[in-house]
């Protein structure tokens, strides 16, 4: 089995994985939630930053303002 496959395999079970470990108890279900959360609240933040950082790089200075 090849890298590519294995590593493709393993994101599919992934989900699967973190819900028997959830599944275990209330304080695992808690640890997998603010894992989650902490993971997934930077993630949104930095997407959020990239795209306003590609959106600035795209769009004009002034929108039809003419300076002096």
């Amino acid at each position: 089995m090849s890298v590519l496959s294995e590593l493709i395999q393993s994101i599919i079970d992934m989900p699967g994985e973190f819900a028997d470990v959830a599944l275990q108890g209330p304080v695992e279900a808690i640890l997998v939630l603010s894992g989650a959360i902490l993971v997934g609240l930077p993630l949104v933040l930095f997407t959020y930053l990239l795209l306003g950082a590609a959106v600035d790089l795209v769009t004009p200075e002034s929108f039809g303002a003419s300076y002096p």
